[in-house]
């Protein structure tokens, strides 16, 4: 299956080849209620919903910098990817984000992130999107997808996972 095309007027995407298998980098991604293990932006993370995989599953982030939002998986296709929708943040919304692995070879997993978003709060939130908002998102996408990697081909945790932020 390819990546979901995401709808949303502005969009800021990135990419990283992994040292690894698909299903290595698959399980960690997978681990969605347990972003902040290796997210150095996600401070907090935590399960909204029982499930734990599939449509409907739904995750807490306090992140570094911008707030606190809630994601929900709108699609999953086992092995290979998914999409969530994100909560307003300041002037984003109508928010969606696309992770999708791509099998190179069988140590080489190309791993493809989209965040598709709108703007709100009319010229007040397109001034703070393109004084502030742009450039975190810009920024902050790449070095989440470096510590991945990292987190992937060395088995390091940027935080340790706790038994009261890992559940809700």
């Amino acid at each position: 299956m390819q990546a979901p095309v995401l709808k949303g007027t502005h969009k800021v995407s990135s990419h990283i080849l992994v040292n690894a298998p698909q299903q290595k980098v698959w399980e960690v991604i997978s681990d969605f209620a347990n972003v902040y293990t290796w997210a150095p932006s996600v401070q907090q993370s935590h399960a909204l919903t029982t499930s734990e995989t599939g449509p409907g599953t739904g995750r807490y982030c306090k992140l570094d910098g911008f707030g606190e939002i809630e994601e929900y998986v709108t699609v999953w296709q086992e092995g290979e990817g998914f999409v969530y929708d994100v909560t307003p943040l300041g002037p984003l919304t109508n928010a969606f984000s696309s992770w999708w692995l791509h099998k190179i070879n069988d140590q080489t997993t190309r791993l493809s992130v989209v965040f598709s978003y709108e703007i709100r709060f009319g010229l007040f939130g397109s001034i703070m999107h393109s004084l502030v908002m742009r450039k975190k998102l810009q920024e902050s996408l790449p070095g989440s997808l470096e510590a991945l990697k990292q987190r992937v081909e060395t088995g390091k945790l940027v935080r340790p996972i706790t038994s009261n932020t890992a559940t809700a």
